[in-house]
């Protein structure tokens, strides 16, 4: 079918690696929904338990979520590299910063950015993970090195990393349009879309023990982490939803086709 006149939708879901319960949420969503990308957190906690879970599903198309920052009071992580070689990247106790903000104001160095994120991807790799694109974590693109006269953001470094690995760059591809992961609003999107190529990026997990007890950021009480999570893993497995996809025609694709 011609791509210029059919629909094709990325679902892509975020943080693999930063829980346990997100990591079986993705991957039965990928099993019993329309999920068809994942990216992957390599400094978080829980990436060993997610490399052993995607091994399985060889359909499952992996991405490397760049990260640079650590938003929650449990658990926190810090860079893959050693801290005394990316200075400008985390704090007192070694950890990343918390927000981009923090980042950006600390003073980020580009040279060790760059240093972070490749031992990031050859972690990945190394642990038999076949990566395909790059993306990143909470935004932090935009960062710029304050005293940057051209105030290149970090964007351009990741672009760069992605050609030279021969990854797809999420920000590179032409005329992409996102859709809000939002349950009541998703149906009514989906049925008035257009020819064209979309992106939804959800970040599913389960409601456990383990997600009850994540606070930080906007979330201060236990329990607000895992319910404001819980419905993006629900509107990836939604029969209403998958029946649109269905009879619409509209293609899930993985980041690896989207140039086919």
């Amino acid at each position: 079918m011609d791509e210029h006149r059919c629909i094709r939708l990325l679902t892509r879901g975020d943080d693999l690696g930063a829980f346990q319960a997100g990591n079986r949420a993705i991957v039965d969503a990928f099993q019993h929904g329309i999920l068809r990308n994942t990216s992957l957190m390599v400094p978080a906690p829980n990436f060993q338990h997610a490399v052993n879970l995607v091994k399985q599903f060889p359909g499952l198309c992996l991405g490397l979520h760049i990260t640079l920052t650590s938003e929650w009071d449990t658990p926190r992580w810090g860079p893959v590299s050693p801290p005394e070689t990316v200075p400008s990247l985390v704090d007192q106790d070694g950890y990343f910063f918390r927000t981009t903000r923090e980042l950006f104001h600390h003073g980020v160095n580009s040279d060790e950015v760059i240093r972070e994120v490749k031992a990031q991807l050859h972690q990945a790799r190394s642990c038999g993970l076949d990566i395909r694109y790059l993306d990143e974590h909470m935004g932090i693109g935009w960062i710029f090195h304050p005293g940057d006269a051209q105030r290149r953001p970090l964007n351009e470094a990741f672009k760069a990393i992605a050609y030279e690995e021969g990854l797809v760059w999420e920000k590179g591809i032409a005329n992409l349009v996102y859709l809000p992961p939002i349950r009541q609003v998703l149906p009514e999107t989906l049925r008035q879309l257009q020819a064209g190529t979309y992106l939804l990026v959800t970040h599913p997990t389960y409601i456990d023990e383990e997600t009850q007890h994540v606070i930080g950021q906007e979330h201060t009480q236990p329990g607000g982490f895992a319910r404001s999570r819980w419905p993006d893993y629900q509107l990836l497995c939604e029969p209403e939803i998958m029946r649109i996809i269905d009879e619409r025609r509209i293609q899930l694709i993985r980041f690896d086709e989207v140039a086919h």
